[in-house]
């Protein structure tokens, strides 16, 4: 009995001294900000992302409030809400890196996002990057045209039958047939579902909901993706694992179209590289570039496991990033009079006829709509929470302080993009604030597709969908929202409580 006593006992001490060390002791200790952050990272981030349901973002930007500029949200993490200090991390050979920690949790291993190797991730930038520049974007550009004209059929039905829309269900809809093509070769057809909704992106949304326990507890995460995937049958269900799975069955079976012995594919086997890939043409769906060795000099070819990996982020980051700024610029602009009237009188100035296609070149020559697209974006960044940075080997000196390295340092797009020294007025929605004479010098400030090396890859295409989307909305239907506020969840990326629905009704001039 005394020797369970006494176990007892050094436990309690240990964790008792390691809380007063990370208190008091730490190289950190010096800054305030949440002291049950500074002693557990795991149930602060639980208790706050998971618990309350992705409400971290909020109480940083409370401490920020309080504390100012840097605020200690963790046992090694500082929160940094400074533009010129996310400037100085995100220019070219900064030499901040990744954070494993993090990444590896909202991610796989060795995809795009996942890759904290910094010399790993340029290959695999360099092999994606073909696939979503400005140049195959505007080869793409006719495509994502025709899937707004489908998408707006459907919109007609609704206008004519006197049913309000399910915007949230319809721009998903459209966003995910537009990156399952350019990565899979194929889209998933969920513009054509009943009421847009498809099977495939419910498992995609479900999956968010349990995102943050794996940033918390990610060795339990970690054990519980392993043992879902060892078997079809989980006693708890995993909707992230679902949609694997349903992504690696279209993938294999693109493969298969092109190369018979692809069928023998497995996750333990490496993928050989199809013979079809310079028999048939053109094939510039991601998968085409992952499985070709001469796509650039170090490239790996992935096995199927790896290459599925790859689909599901770059699917997840390619549906719900746009769609999510497509969903909250709808509401922005039908509830805010002055835009939404400035916004039409462009488009009829431009476009007389209320029938015409506006192209993507088309669109990007309109300057209120392409203000418009940006204040969205400043607003309503889809990623709007902490994205950690490690600090270099040399240190990093901050406000006079030296920080030593492997800090992880965090920035939010949804604070730095409502900083008051960059934004006037930042939380009003106010797209004239990028027509003034001195608008450019804003662009360095917006934070919403980071900058630097670590860019997001989708920029061009996002901002494709964006335009060709709202020009063709706006000039041809009237549009009035049914909710009266759009509150959301920080689950990594943005999550509204409620779907969007709107009323539409058909101009005719």
């Amino acid at each position: 009995m005394g020797w369970i006593v006494l176990s007892c006992g050094l436990y309690f001490a240990y964790w008792a001294l390691r809380a007063i060390y990370r208190l008091h002791f730490h190289p950190l200790s010096r800054y305030r900000g949440s002291k049950v952050a500074a002693v557990s990272n795991s149930w602060y981030e639980w208790y706050w992302n998971y618990y309350l349901n992705g409400q971290m973002i909020f109480e940083i930007a409370r401490l920020h409030k309080e504390y100012g500029p840097v605020v200690r949200i963790g046992v090694n993490d500082l929160s940094i809400d400074d533009p010129e200090v996310y400037q100085a991390m995100t220019k070219v050979n900064s030499g901040f890196t990744k954070d494993p920690h993090f990444y590896r949790c909202i991610s796989f291993p060795g995809t795009s996002i996942g890759e904290t190797d910094p010399a790993k991730s340029r290959i695999r930038r360099k092999v994606l990057t073909p696939a979503l520049s400005g140049t195959r974007v505007q080869d793409l550009a006719p495509a994502i045209l025709a899937k707004v004209e489908r998408l707006l059929r459907r919109v007609d039905l609704c206008a004519k039958s006197a049913k309000p829309i399910c915007v949230t269900s319809a721009c998903k809809a459209f966003t995910m047939d537009v990156i399952s093509k350019i990565v899979l070769g194929r889209e998933i057809g969920c513009i054509d579902e009943p009421d847009f909704r498809n099977e495939f992106i419910e498992n995609l949304n479900a999956a968010f909901k349990t995102g943050w326990i794996a940033t918390a507890f990610p060795r339990l995460a970690t054990l519980a993706l392993w043992m879902a995937s060892m078997s079809d049958f989980t006693v708890i269900p995993n909707p992230l694992i679902d949609f694997k799975r349903k992504c690696r069955t279209i993938t294999k079976s693109y493969l298969e179209a092109f190369d018979p012995h692809s069928a023998a594919y497995g996750a333990d086997k490496d993928v050989n590289v199809p013979s079809a890939i310079t028999a048939h043409g053109d094939r510039s769906a991601v998968i085409d570039m992952l499985m070709d060795p001469l796509t650039i000099k170090g490239h790996t070819v992935p096995n199927l496991e790896q290459l599925n990996d790859e689909a599901v982020i770059l699917l997840t980051a390619g549906n719900d990033t746009t769609s999510n700024s497509m969903i909250f610029g709808l509401y922005q602009i039908c509830n805010k009079k002055s835009v939404y009237e400035t916004l039409f009188q462009e488009l009829q100035a431009h476009f007389p006829s209320v029938d015409q296609q506006i192209t993507y070149e088309d669109a990007k020559q309109l300057p209120y709509l392409t203000a418009t697209i940006k204040e969205i974006l400043r607003l309503g960044s889809p990623l709007p929470g902490r994205l950690p940075r490690l600090i270099p080997s040399s240190g990093f000196r901050l406000y006079g302080q030296n920080l030593p390295p492997k800090t992880s340092i965090r920035t939010s797009p949804y604070l730095l993009n409502r900083h008051p020294s960059v934004w006037d007025n930042p939380n009003d929605f106010n797209p004239n604030r990028w027509l003034g004479e001195y608008s450019r010098d804003l662009d360095k400030y917006l934070a919403t597709f980071n900058r630097g090396a670590r860019q997001c890859l989708g920029k061009d295409l996002a901002w494709c969908e964006l335009l060709v989307f709202f020009a063709n909305l706006f000039r041809r239907y009237h549009i009035e929202t049914l909710s009266t506020d759009m509150r959301w969840r920080d689950l990594i990326l943005v999550r509204f409580e409620e779907d969007l629905y709107a009323w539409v009704e058909k101009r005719v001039e």
